[in-house]
């Protein structure tokens, strides 16, 4: 540790600077104007030049507003170059003992969770931003030497939302710090990570009730308050919260507070002595001794818990965590995540939404029954909101189960069955057939049954059949001669259920039930393997964890049907690869407009794969739901 400061000098406004920043217009476009953070910069500085009596000439006052909300001061643009050339290269050569840094407009998240936030000339391509967390390990650092600013106080007025959410892509930006020194830092957020932070009749909430705690104190009051304040500002938002005039909850973080105590602001103390949780109702006894009873710590999550846990967030007005996985293998931890959490507008705790949507996603029995009482009798004993009704998981599409059966070398039996809720057999042909008589059959069916087209072909085959272009097949459109690829009309699914049968079966049941927990969007769910990859361990590699279900095959031909053997073997029950072209292949991702940022929801497979088709990229998708395989008949019956 570097830099350690002698006896502290009084707090004085001479010695006090400060960098004030508020952007309402950004060069992006309109959708990301806030109206807003300029007046409140204003009004910071204001305070800073008025009560607190810093001199003006020690204010860096930077504003960017919308055109009709043109403020009176003497101010420059919020843009990349005077925002940086400020914090970077003015201010560090001041000689202060003391620096404010006052930000409001958009801030994003980043990955590690960084806080950026954009500047007002950030275009857009690349968006220009401050890296705000980088920014403050700089100014932690020996890089501001001379033993100046020994007090450096932040306070953001700006959403901590994932950056993602924006669409748009942020360079990395990282500034070079030093040796860490002893400057003491304190950093006050208008929300939690993962939370918007709301703006009132054009001005911020979070900056109103902060100005109104620091009214009449001087700069040395306010400054060594700073602790008491940022309590009393949490403890305003949680009555406004229970009232319903505020969603999100300040957080204050601190290293070490001024007298050198470890401090770290996520509580409040409402008579200085009693510490409480921040945020909105919670789970009582009663609540959690009952939830006991209805959940068993051993059972397997139902399907759609991911769908639950995020629906939690959304239908109380709090921002999903930026992760898209669960918190935990078991309900009773995923319960205990959400109440952990803090900021939704609706008095009611996140788990109440949670196991309501559950059950209304089970099918019918005591346990449904048992858990919507659960929730009305909890809601009404601690006086939580209305839990609105779930919304319903989406139609499955009719189909159509087509079923290949060798009965030697060159020719199939063929079955076909439709399903919409529960399999009816529509066809069973008395005789084996060759694949080109297949594809006139099931054209015929096609046609014959065009009043009631299915959504998606699912095509039941053995292992050998893989390599068949089933999605290239023509079949009749009904005007004269004209044809069309069958990949072009409708979703098809390849299957191979009959492929599943000893040690692969349990793997192939297991990675489904996870899939259809925590959904296809979850970060482990897809596995890319290439030629470099395959070898005679994977399919012990593939079955090793419950991720991934999906494999994306980007291997050459000669190494295909041994990927798709290990995909089988592993229990993969989904899988995407390349069809032979005359073309270039192209990356699967692309055709599946699924390169990054972008994700790959592997539940919207199935109609990427048609557009992939009509776009002329020949793709074939394994999709082996164990939940949806026809009763075996048998093939003389």
């Amino acid at each position: 540790m570097t830099g350690g400061f002698a006896a502290e000098p009084p707090i004085t406004p001479e010695r006090t600077f400060a960098l004030v920043v508020g952007v309402e217009s950004y060069a992006i476009g309109s959708p990301m104007d806030l109206s807003g953070p300029a007046r409140d910069a204003v009004r910071f500085a204001d305070w800073l030049t008025g009560t607190a009596g810093v001199p003006k000439s020690n204010v860096r006052l930077l504003v960017s507003p919308l055109a009709r909300n043109r403020v009176e001061v003497d101010a420059e643009p919020a843009s990349q170059r005077n925002v940086e050339d400020a914090l970077f290269t003015d201010l560090p050569r001041c000689d202060g003992d003391l620096l404010w840094i006052y930000w409001a407009g958009h801030g994003f998240l980043d990955r590690r969770h960084d806080l950026l936030l954009p500047y007002a000339d950030a275009g857009a391509g690349l968006v220009a931003h401050l890296n705000l967390t980088s920014a403050l390990r700089l100014w932690k650092s020996d890089e501001i030497g001379g033993g100046r600013f020994r007090r450096v106080v932040t306070v953001v007025d700006t959403c901590r939302i994932d950056v993602q959410r924006l669409k748009r892509r942020f360079p990395q930006v990282n500034y070079p710090a030093g040796a860490p020194t002893r400057r003491l830092q304190f950093t006050l957020h208008a929300a939690r990570p993962g939370e918007a932070a709301k703006n009132t009749t054009e001005k911020g909430q979070f900056t109103d009730t902060l100005l109104k705690r620091l009214e009449g104190r001087t700069l040395e009051q306010a400054t060594l308050g700073l602790h008491e304040i940022a309590l009393n500002v949490q403890t305003d938002f949680t009555v406004m919260k229970r009232n319903g005039t505020a969603w999100q909850q300040p957080q204050f973080e601190i290293a070490t507070g001024w007298d050198g105590s470890s401090l770290y602001g996520d509580s409040w103390a409402t008579d200085g002595t009693t510490a409480e949780p921040v945020g909105g109702l919670a789970l009582d006894q009663v609540a959690w001794t009952e939830l006991g009873q209805l959940i068993s710590e051993n059972a397997e999550l139902p399907r759609d818990t991911y769908a639950a846990y995020r629906w939690a967030f959304e239908v109380t007005g709090c921002v999903p965590p930026v992760e898209r996985t669960l918190p935990a293998a078991h309900l009773t931890g995923i319960i205990q995540d959400l109440e952990d959490r803090q900021g939704g507008r609706r008095a009611v705790p996140l788990a109440l939404p949670f196991v309501k949507f559950l059950a209304s996603r089970s099918a019918p029995s005591p346990w449904v029954v048992a858990a919507h009482n659960w929730v009305e009798r909890t809601r009404e004993r601690l006086g939580a909101d209305p839990v609105p009704h779930p919304p319903s998981r989406a139609a499955e599409p009719p189909s159509l189960h087509v079923r290949l059966t060798a009965e030697d070398h060159d020719s199939y039996w063929l079955h076909l069955w439709s399903y919409q809720g529960a399999f009816e057999s529509v066809g069973d042909h008395p005789e084996p057939m060759a694949l080109d008589e297949v594809r006139t059959a099931l054209g015929e069916h096609l046609l014959a049954h065009s009043a009631s087209s299915p959504g998606r072909i699912e095509i039941h085959i053995p292992y050998e059949l893989l390599e068949e272009p089933f999605e290239t097949w023509e079949v009749p459109l009904g005007r004269g001669d004209r044809t069309a690829k069958l990949g072009c009309r409708y979703e098809v699914v390849l299957r191979c259920p009959e492929e599943r049968g000893g040690l692969a079966e349990e793997p192939w049941l297991t990675k489904w039930q996870w899939y259809e927990a925590n959904g296809g969007l979850h970060p482990d769910a897809v596995h890319e393997v290439a030629d470099t990859d395959v070898s005679d361990s994977l399919a012990d590699e593939l079955q090793l964890e419950e991720p991934p279900v999906c494999v994306l095959a980007e291997v050459t031909g000669e190494r295909l049907m041994e990927t798709l053997g290990a995909v089988l073997d592993g229990g993969i029950p989904i899988a995407v690869w390349r069809r032979p072209s005359t073309t270039p292949g192209t990356p699967i991702r692309t055709a599946l407009d699924a390169d990054p940022p972008h994700p790959l929801d592997v539940e919207s497979l199935p109609s990427r794969l048609r557009r992939a088709q009509v776009r002329r990229h020949p793709l074939a998708l394994l999709w082996d739901n164990p939940g949806r395989v026809p009763v075996r008949r048998s093939l003389s019956s």
